[in-house]
C-alpha cells in the first residue's frame, strides 16, 4: 500500500516539494492557505468571491502528468494593459470551473482531472480570511500583500476573522497520513496561516503520521529576516502547540544567493544541538534558482526517511 503523505503550507514551497514527489510511488495530498490577496489571485477574490487560486494552480501543474503544453498555458500570464493582464489562464480556469460546479472544491477536483493529476489539493477551510500581522514597531498590517512594506518584522500573525472553521476534508486527511510535510514556503504566510484554523493543529497532534519539517533555503524580507534555521524550528512550534517534529530538513549549503533574491540571504543552520528533533543537514539548494529548493535533492531526501 502506498504511503499516504500530505504537504502543508502554500506558495511556491509547496509545489516544490511536489514537483520531486510527483513521480514516487505515494499517494499526495496537499492542504493549502486561502490567505493570498495579492495579484490576480486578489483582484479574483475581490472581483468573484472565489477562494484564491494561485497557490492551488501552482500544485496542480506541479503534481500533473499532462503534457508539457498545457502545463504551460496554465502557467501562462497574460501581459499589456487590458483588463486581463496580470491573470494567469490557470486561475481564470480555475474560476470558470468553479462558476460551472457551484463550489471551489468540485472546480479543483475537476481541475485535477483535466490535468491528470496525481494527488488532492484540499483548502484548510472554506471560509473567506485574511492575514493580520502585529509587527515589532507595534503597528498592526491588514493583508498578506501588504505585510512586506513594514521592515521592522513580524511579532505575531492572525487571521482576521479571528475564527475560521476548518476544512472537514483537511482534517481526514491528516488522521489517515503516515507522513506530515510541513513546508516549505513562506513562514508567516503560508505555512502559519493553515495553523491558525481552527481544529488543524490538534488533528496533526492527534495524527499518528511522522511529521516532517523543511526549513527554507532563504530569508523573507519583512518576514524572517536574519532568521537561522534553528529560529524556523521555534516559531513552527510556538504556532503548533509544541508539535512533535520528527525530522528537521535543513540546507547545509551556504551560498551567497546571487542577483535574482536581493532583498533574500541564505537561511544559516544557528543552534541546532537542542532542538527535539532529528536532524539531517543536506545541500538542499537549487543549483539555478538558489534561493528555492531543488526538487529532486529535497524529495531524495524525503524518500529515504520514508524509506526507513
Amino acid at each position: 500500500m502506498n504511503n499516504k503523505i500530505t504537504g502543508i503550507g502554500g506558495g511556491t514551497g509547496l509545489s516544490t516539494l511536489f514537483r520531486g514527489l510527483r513521480n514516487k510511488d505515494l499517494d499526495i495530498s496537499g492542504i493549502i492557505s486561502v490567505t493570498d490577496d495579492g495579484g490576480s489571485s486578489g483582484r479574483l477574490r475581490e472581483g468573484f468571491g472565489i477562494l484564491p487560486p494561485g497557490d492551488f494552480r501552482n500544485c496542480l501543474v506541479a503534481l500533473s502528468d499532462a503534457e508539457p503544453l498545457l502545463k504551460k498555458l496554465f502557467q501562462h500570464r497574460f501581459e499589456g494593459n487590458d483588463p486581463l493582464a496580470g491573470h494567469s489562464f490557470g486561475n481564470l480556469f480555475i474560476l470558470a470551473m468553479e462558476k460551472l460546479t457551484g463550489n471551489f472544491e468540485t472546480a479543483l477536483e475537476e481541475s485535477c482531472r483535466i490535468l491528470n493529476v496525481k494527488g488532492n489539493l484540499i483548502p484548510s477551510t472554506l471560509d473567506h480570511i485574511d492575514l493580520e500581522a502585529t509587527m515589532k514597531d507595534g503597528s498592526i498590517i491588514h493583508g498578506e500583500s501588504t505585510i512586506q512594506k513594514n521592515l521592522s518584522g513580524i511579532n505575531k500573525i492572525a487571521l482576521t476573522p479571528k475564527t475560521a472553521f476548518c476544512n472537514p476534508k483537511s482534517i481526514e486527511i491528516i488522521k489517515k497520513s503516515d507522513f506530515i510535510i510541513i513546508g516549505p514556503g513562506s513562514l508567516y504566510t503560508s505555512i502559519i496561516p493553515n495553523f491558525l484554523v481552527d481544529g488543524i493543529v490538534k488533528a496533526i497532534h492527534e495524527s499518528k503520521a511522522k511529521k516532517i519539517l523543511v526549513c527554507n533555503v532563504a530569508t523573507q524580507l519583512s518576514e524572517t529576516d536574519k532568521f537561522n534555521a534553528a529560529d524556523h524550528f521555534i516559531e513552527i512550534r510556538k504556532y503548533t502547540k509544541n508539535l512533535k517534529i520528527d525530522y528537521f530538513l535543513v540546507n547545509n549549503r551556504l551560498d551567497k544567493l546571487g542577483d535574482d533574491f536581493p532583498t533574500s540571504s541564505v537561511v544559516e543552520l544557528g543552534e541546532l544541538s537542542n532542538l527535539p528533533t532529528n536532524i539531517i543537514k543536506k545541500d538542499l539548494m537549487n543549483d539555478n534558482f538558489k534561493g528555492h529548493h531543488d526538487s529532486d535533492k529535497l524529495s531524495n531526501e524525503i524518500m529515504k526517511i520514508i524509506e526507513k
